[in-house]
């Protein structure tokens, strides 16, 4: 007989940034649907600028994300309440930093299309989500919602 040995398995860490990760990748699609779908219809319905339907169609997507992810997806050791205002201030910087990515390319049309099948993309937003999204998931998924620390090995 061998004796078992105690090793602490580095795997469920890794499996959830895995997970963490998928999850992350899927709401950017829902996240695209949530920003071009309010962008179209309020840029052939309204007259506002491309910056005021950028920020507005932002707002949507942000808006949905937030209450998703605060009550709903709320997944860290940390109390609600304590992670709120990290929570608010990384949602609203990257509301800022997006509604202003977005009206600069919508502002700066560079004649790029790209469509799957009969539905064509708005590469602008998907540009949009491309630029920021690794400072948005280091935002949130190390400083917002961080993962418990392990204890340190004897």
């Amino acid at each position: 007989m061998t004796p078992e040995t105690t090793t602490p398995d580095p795997a469920p860490s890794r499996q959830a940034v895995r997970m963490r990760f998928f999850w992350f990748l899927a709401g950017s699609g829902v996240n695209y649907l949530l920003i071009s779908i309010p962008f179209k219809w309020l840029h052939a319905h309204t007259e506002l600028s491309l910056w005021a339907v950028a920020a507005c169609s932002m707002a949507v997507s942000t808006s949905f994300f937030f209450l998703w992810n605060y009550f709903i997806n709320f997944r860290t050791d940390a109390r609600k309440r304590d992670a709120l205002p990290r929570y608010v201030l990384a949602v609203g910087v990257m509301w800022f930093l997006s509604s202003t990515t977005l009206g600069f390319l919508k502002h700066h049309d560079f004649h790029h299309a790209l469509s799957l099948g009969h539905f064509p993309l708005d590469l602008d937003i998907i540009a949009t989500q491309f630029f920021l999204s690794g400072l948005k998931f280091f935002l949130y998924h190390k400083w917002v919602f961080p993962l418990p620390k392990e204890p340190a090995a004897p």
